[in-house]
């Protein structure tokens, strides 16, 4: 008897305290809130009857930052203890939709004069990807946006993907530029040495073409490294 009131304490205690965090989130939004407070509002959601911000906090630790908890795959999210496959495919579910929500917002936009714009389209467009692709941004001279399609599946190192493929795509669409792109697993976005060099050849490829290779950027989850910005590829040029 004394435990089963105990349990409805603590129960009444929760609500309580998610009653009030609903409260400010209804006058204030986000604001005021801490990231462990935004995981502790959400997982109370998919776990009412227990302390989510102590939940909230091994999270944190774990990946480090609000944004690496979402982009986190299912798989690593349930070796944290209390998160289970429920709670794990909730998490996952909202970082695909922050995507979703992204890709969304980024349809209509056609032009893309810098680094950062391609990048948030990019993220938005391939950053939930669970295996590696890689893709081809085709613009005119004015930076509009000609095609984007999948050249293949696997690693670009490692992939068979010919220079000539991305030539003919580029005269297809009678591009002026191209970006090439494609996505790591795991949340590291720095490019391989072999990158590097496959980025060096097919620029010289489209550079006998008379198309300019803007950029290679490489995404993982909502991050990106951009090969121009870092000075990996000097030959690139603006």
């Amino acid at each position: 008897m004394t435990e089963q009131k105990t349990q409805a304490q603590s129960g009444n205690l929760h609500a309580g305290h998610r009653s009030r965090m609903q409260a400010r989130f209804l006058k204030n939004g986000m604001d005021g809130f801490s990231d462990v407070e935004v995981l502790e509002y959400l997982l109370g959601y998919a776990l009412p009857r227990i302390n989510t911000n102590e939940l909230g906090h091994r999270l944190l630790d774990t990946f480090g930052s609000l944004d690496r908890v979402f982009a986190a795959p299912v798989e690593q999210l349930v070796t944290v203890p209390g998160v289970g496959q429920r709670t794990a495919c909730l998490l996952r579910f909202v970082g695909t939709l922050w995507n979703r929500v992204e890709q969304s917002r980024l349809a209509g936009e056609r032009y893309f004069r810098t680094t950062p714009a391609i990048g948030r389209f990019l993220v938005a467009s391939i950053g939930d990807y669970r295996e590696e692709r890689a893709f081809l941004m085709c613009l005119d001279n004015t930076c509009r946006l000609l095609d984007f399609r999948e050249l293949a599946r696997g690693a670009v190192s490692t992939v068979n993907l010919p220079y000539r493929r991305v030539v003919e795509i580029a005269l297809l669409n009678n591009a002026s530029m191209v970006v090439l792109a494609h996505n790591h697993l795991g949340g590291n976005a720095l490019p391989s040495l072999e990158d590097v060099r496959y980025t060096q050849g097919l620029n010289h490829a489209l550079e006998l073409i008379q198309v300019r290779l803007v950029d290679h950027i490489v995404v993982s989850g909502r991050t990106y490294v951009s090969m121009k910005a870092s000075g990996m590829i000097n030959s690139i040029q603006d």
